[in-house]
């Protein structure tokens, strides 16, 4: 793997999707391009991107993971289906390749994406069957962001060890502040599962997404109960808004959080913090010491629909999009990049891409993509369960629920 990298429709748009859209400059409407994304806030970004280098784009943007794919997936097998959209890499495209129902873009890296300067090797995250059906949008490496401004009013330093980390974690509690914001996004709880099973051991981490070790194995019910422990401690503030996250963090109300790169562009546009003045940031370090840190990673991928009517117009607005000029925009826009030589204009987030891209960290594909998405769906929901109501009962059951799905599927 790279190192160097169903609620009906109508409920759906009434409760959970907010739409933007952007169109480029081109003057014939019919060939313009609709490209769908779950990442609502990407609206102005792509908006540049198509009046700077001239493409015919129309953005919809959806604020709902959920809402998002039960959307596309129904469009899918349309001629109106959206001839660009955002999707996940691993598990969750194979299982939209082998449908039929998405483009092979093999030629394509082939003959335009690698010429471009994109790295060859994030094709394995987009391979299926020996095909390529995905073209990078980006490559979102976690780590823990704190605020520097009460990490130096309570004399804390990024955690050299584990229990560093908790030490600094209990401080915190103690002085009235949040140690760890969190978002309420029930969906995401697999952060936390992926979070703890680096720190205790990466490789079993690997076993356990590739379905040769048991989620009731007592290794995972260690390394969890680590997580059950700062629950029950209070290290972890009330799950809220994405903005309200933002807010406490930025307000010095929480001083930690677990979060992708793209959290900076909150800090920097709505509270005007400065890298390495007002916020940095660390990863995790190993339990035991004895392995190397885990960072995990989110590879996405941009994929067109087969039977859209704007299948060979979405392949060349495609093109214009995995160059340089395409990426830098996006990268100073969104605050993370991952190809050699664009920067983010951003010293945290350009020293992410570089410490995930040197010897001294392992890369890990995150869960939601590293496993079958049947077996996430019941660990986003029996994780999140057991995060509001920590107990050794509630994750030994939520291990169990996990589990027997995982007795179902194929790997």
């Amino acid at each position: 793997m790279m190192k160097k990298f169903i609620f009906t429709l109508l409920m759906v748009a009434s409760i959970s999707i907010l739409l933007v859209a952007c169109e480029g400059s081109s003057e014939d409407s019919k060939n313009t391009v609709d490209y769908y994304s779950d990442l609502a806030d990407d609206e102005p970004t792509v908006k540049k991107i198509s009046e700077e280098i001239d493409l015919p784009i129309k953005f919809t943007g959806y604020s709902d993971g959920q809402a998002y794919q039960t959307a596309v997936s129904q469009s899918l097998g349309k001629e109106n289906s959206p001839g660009i959209f955002k999707w996940w890499s691993g598990y969750r495209l194979k299982d939209l390749a082998t449908t039929g129902q998405i483009a092979d873009l093999t030629a394509e890296w082939e003959d335009y994406y690698t010429e471009a300067g994109i790295n060859p090797e994030l094709a394995d995250a987009f391979t299926v069957d020996g095909k390529v059906y995905g073209a990078p949008l980006s490559v979102l490496y976690n780590v823990v962001f704190y605020n520097k401004k009460v990490f130096e009013e309570y004399n804390l330093s990024p955690p050299e060890t584990f229990d560093d980390f908790l030490n600094i974690a209990e401080t915190l509690k103690n002085e009235g502040v949040i140690p760890l914001a969190v978002k309420n996004d029930g969906w995401a709880s697999f952060v936390w599962l992926q979070f703890f099973l680096g720190a205790y051991d990466p490789d079993l981490y690997t076993e356990l997404v590739e379905g040769n070790v048991s989620y009731e194995d007592e290794r995972v019910v260690e390394a969890l109960s680590a997580w059950q422990s700062m629950i029950e401690k209070g290290y972890f503030g009330e799950p809220v808004k994405a903005v309200d996250q933002t807010k406490q963090f930025a307000k010095g109300d929480a001083a930690m959080t677990y979060e992708p790169p793209i959290f900076i562009k909150g800090l920097e546009d709505d509270y005007g913090m400065e890298a390495n003045e007002d916020y940095g940031m660390f990863v995790i370090p190993s339990m035991d010491g004895s392995t190397k840190p885990a960072i995990f990673y989110e590879a996405s991928p941009l994929v067109v629909s087969e039977a859209s009517s704007q299948k060979e117009e979405a392949k060349e607005v495609l093109r214009e999009l995995e160059t340089k000029d395409a990426f830098e925009i996006y990268a100073k826009e969104s605050k993370a990049a991952f190809v050699e030589g664009v920067k983010t204009g951003n010293e945290i987030s350009d020293e992410i891409n570089e410490i995930a891209n040197s010897d001294d960290y392992i890369l890990k594909l995150r869960y939601y993509e590293s496993t079958p998405s049947a077996i996430v769906n019941s660990a986003t929901e029996n994780l999140w369960e057991f995060f509001y109501n920590p107990s050794d009962e509630s994750l030994k059951k939520a291990l169990e629920n996990i589990q027997k799905v995982a007795d179902e599927e194929e790997f």
